[in-house]
């Protein structure tokens, strides 16, 4: 993977934000798989675990992110908007706020993408990267909080991140 695809994907992804949300890192949550689990169950479709809340032990934003790759399937978009997300741009959806029935303690970003779309591949393998390194989770976390401190924004994190991830990923 290029630092040019990826950056054009963190761009992509950063653009659907709709307004600034401010970065907050967390301390890791045992209860986010289960979280993503139930909306791969609740979707009904081939649905990736992505982003720092995929990778037990490691501080996030709390936010699940999920990719679903079946977004030809007009069943989980009617499903993504019964369930009240709201698409935001380039195939990316989330939920405008929290619901109050408890039933979704973690905010959640959902990104439609073809299966072979180019995208996928270098999410998948960073979050295996980050599962199975324990010094690349600890250098990623590192700069992270560096990040989170230094932008204001999620959007501004999201590509300050990207050379990174790329660093990381090259070994």
């Amino acid at each position: 993977m290029s630092e040019e695809s990826l950056d054009v994907d963190l761009q992509r992804a950063s653009a659907a934000w709709p307004r600034p949300v401010r970065v907050g890192l967390v301390p890791p949550d045992p209860g986010w798989p289960d979280e993503a689990a139930r909306w791969a169950e609740r979707l009904a479709r081939p649905v990736r675990h992505v982003g720092a809340t995929a990778v037990p032990g490691l501080p996030a934003h709390p936010q699940i992110d999920l990719l679903v790759l079946d977004p030809d399937d007009e069943a989980a978009r009617s499903t993504l908007e019964a369930w009240d997300m709201v698409e935001v741009g380039s195939g990316t959806w989330r939920r405008p706020a929290l619901p109050d029935d408890g039933s979704c303690p973690t905010a959640v970003e959902v990104r439609l993408l073809r299966p072979h779309d180019p995208a996928v591949e270098p999410v998948l393998r960073f979050r295996d990267l980050l599962r199975a390194d324990e010094a690349a989770a600890r250098r990623y976390t590192d700069v992270r909080r560096g990040l989170a401190g230094e932008y204001g924004d999620l959007g501004a994190y999201r590509r300050a991140k990207g050379p990174v991830i790329a660093a990381l990923l090259r070994g």
